[in-house]
């Protein structure tokens, strides 16, 4: 059987690589005697996939990997909760969930390749960069499209940032958020502390007082907008006599979607 599992990765385990966090988890499952599978072959490896891989500094509440178990049933609670006693602090186990049984002759569905959207939350640095910045989000929500050079495999190549943007949302100090845009591509209820979790989360980098914007993006394999690409683009929108810092902004990464009936969908409900 094939289980999926949620974490949070926060703290000073920020600053953690992804192969780092991979060998992490592989000592932590042993540990916890969870009954993971192992491939067949001269080097037996533990039988797991992790979704897509967090960039280095950023926090998240969203990160997800499957394993397939040699186990034909286990309680996902119990699980959860042996995982949870060999963490350490800056990693947090958030679910366990049972992936359904593959259609005969389909090709497995990992996380990785479900992966079509991601939801980030980001916090100006410093007090002088929150007023330019929530003007420059107001325009970006209202603009056509904004390239952005971006280094690739074959070269330097444009790649528009807006188009991968399906929803924006301002949050005020108080917690109130107000739509500055949003197109339904993402299954995102009235109730943002509900569906999109910000204020759920312990783990967001936060300044008391200070403007938080939530971005809806796409993250698939096509078309990937990583927080770094949204900072470029609201470059194109601070005026030329405000002089932003090499950062000026903090994204915490709040969940990973797949898309189910046109629509993104968090990928432990997938």
């Amino acid at each position: 059987m094939n289980i999926r599992i949620c974490f949070a990765k926060y703290g000073r385990l920020r600053f953690l690589g992804h192969l780092d966090v991979m060998r992490f988890f592989q000592r932590a499952i042993a540990r916890s005697g969870v009954p993971i599978a192992y491939s067949q072959g001269f080097h037996p490896h533990m039988i797991m996939s992790f979704a897509q891989p967090l960039a280095l500094s950023m926090t998240s509440d969203g990160e997800y990997f499957d394993c397939e178990l040699s186990a034909e049933t286990v309680d996902p609670e119990k699980l959860a909760d042996d995982l949870r006693g060999a963490m350490c602090d800056g990693f947090t186990i958030r679910s366990v969930s049972v992936l359904p049984e593959r259609e005969p002759n389909t090709k497995k569905q990992t996380g990785m390749s479900q992966i079509a959207g991601a939801m980030y939350l980001c916090e100006p640095v410093g007090e002088a960069t929150e007023q330019c910045l929530e003007d420059a989000v107001t325009e970006l929500a209202s603009a056509g499209s904004v390239c952005i050079e971006k280094k690739g495999k074959s070269g330097m190549r444009s790649v528009d940032v807006r188009s991968g943007i399906h929803a924006i949302g301002l949050v005020a100090p108080n917690g109130t958020v107000t739509y500055l845009h949003n197109d339904a591509v993402f299954d995102c209820p009235d109730t943002l502390a509900e569906g999109w979790g910000y204020i759920r989360s312990e783990h967001a980098i936060h300044r008391d007082g200070a403007v938080r914007f939530l971005f809806a993006v796409d993250a698939g394999s096509e078309n990937n907008i990583s927080a770094e690409m949204i900072a470029q683009a609201l470059r194109n929108f601070v005026p030329t006599d405000d002089t932003l810092p090499e950062r000026f902004l903090t994204a915490h990464r709040m969940e990973l979607y797949g898309m189910r009936d046109e629509h993104m969908v968090s990928l432990s409900r997938l």
